[in-house]
């Protein structure tokens, strides 16, 4: 017999086509894999991209309260600096010392009068005092 028969089942077996598998990938297959890559490599990109820039806000973050909590103690110490340079005592020695001032004397002090104006008591005059 010339033909190939299956003996069991009493089918003929033929192979009508033969196609022998090319070697490397189709154009089919390579975009099926950037397709699937792109999106991936996209996510994880994207998420690096976050992480660094957390990170980085974080260092910020970090930077600017310290610099803060030093601000915070350059203002105390103002604070106290400013208090000891408003002391009257302290304005008086200036005056005296380095100003070379010297206290008033009676004669120099003007005193204020307040001359009730007839008619609107809500407008008053102000007149020196006695020199």
């Amino acid at each position: 017999m010339n033909d190939w028969h299956d003996w069991h089942h009493q089918i003929e077996k033929r192979n009508y086509v033969v196609k022998r598998k090319k070697k490397g990938i189709t154009a089919r297959e390579l975009l099926r894999v950037v397709f699937l890559l792109v999106p991936i490599m996209g996510t994880l990109t994207f998420h690096l991209w976050v992480r660094s820039e957390v990170t980085e806000t974080g260092y910020k973050i970090q930077e600017l309260s310290k610099r803060e909590e030093s601000l915070l103690k350059v203002r105390g110490k103002l604070v106290v600096r400013e208090g000891v340079l408003q002391s009257h005592e302290r304005i008086n020695r200036v005056a005296l010392s380095q100003l070379k001032m010297e206290p008033l004397r009676p004669e120099q002090i003007l005193t204020t009068r307040f001359q009730h104006i007839a008619g609107d008591r809500s407008k008053m005059a102000m007149t020196p005092g006695n020199r």
